[in-house]
């Protein structure tokens, strides 16, 4: 299998960033992370029920001073040739991310099975 491209979301951009200022060293391990899924080194996270045949998943990521249980999470989207970063959110922030609010992602992205 050859490397799929990754693409982020406006959205996943800033909350990166946003969450990048706050906990040092989040977005370089976020971006391996993403990089590891893209050439097939790491196994998929759980996925995400409700949408259809879509590969959506949630992967869980530590920030540094705090381990994967209650670090960030990164909702993604593949397809044989890209990986989508939709979304990312501080499980202490918010406990899960409303499917109406993927949904409204995956539309304007025009992202479809």
């Amino acid at each position: 299998m050859s490397q799929r491209t990754i693409k982020e979301t406006r959205e996943f951009s800033r909350g990166l960033k946003k969450l990048g200022k706050k906990h040092r060293g989040l977005a370089s391990k976020i971006r391996d992370t993403l990089n590891d899924l893209a050439t097939g080194g790491r196994l998929d996270g759980k996925r995400l029920k409700g949408f259809g045949e879509l590969q959506l998943f949630k992967i869980r990521c530590g920030t540094g001073e705090v381990g994967r249980r209650k670090g960030a999470r990164v909702i993604y989207y593949k397809n044989d040739s890209e990986l989508w970063a939709l979304y990312i959110f501080l499980k202490s922030d918010t406990s899960d991310i409303h499917a109406r609010m993927i949904k409204e992602i995956l539309a304007r992205y025009n992202i479809k099975s």
